[in-house]
C-alpha cells in the first residue's frame, strides 16, 4: 500500500521544519523500504509511526505529478504545491 510510514522500514535523510511545514508539525525526506522517495507530515517534532499524517510521493522522472497520501494509503490528491498538500494533510488530520 502506498504511502504506509513504518520507521523500520523506511530510511529518512532529513527532518525538520521549513515555510512549508504546517504549525505543530514537522516532516521527513527519505525513501521506503523499496526505494521510493516521500516527503513525510508528522504531528509534532519527531518522526514517529504514532506521529504519522501522510505523505507526498516524490516523482522520479520528469513530468509526473507528486500525489499526497493519508495515513493509511489513501489518494488525497495531487501536490503540485507542496506547501498546499502538506497544509491539507494536517487539515484532514485535524478533522478526524
Amino acid at each position: 500500500m502506498p504511502a504506509k510510514f513504518l520507521t523500520q522500514h523506511c530510511t529518512i535523510n532529513w527532518h525538520g521544519t521549513d515555510d512549508d511545514t504546517p504549525p505543530g508539525h514537522t516532516t521527513a525526506i527519505g525513501t521506503d523500504a523499496f526505494g521510493v522517495a516521500y516527503l513525510w507530515l508528522f504531528k509534532g517534532d519527531q518522526p514517529t509511526d504514532d506521529a504519522f499524517i501522510g505523505s507526498i510521493l516524490i516523482p522520479d522522472q520528469a513530468g509526473q505529478m507528486p500525489v499526497a497520501y493519508g495515513p493509511g494509503g489513501g489518494l488525497v490528491g495531487d501536490a503540485s504545491d507542496a506547501k498546499a498538500a502538506l497544509a491539507r494533510l494536517a487539515d484532514r488530520a485535524t478533522e478526524k
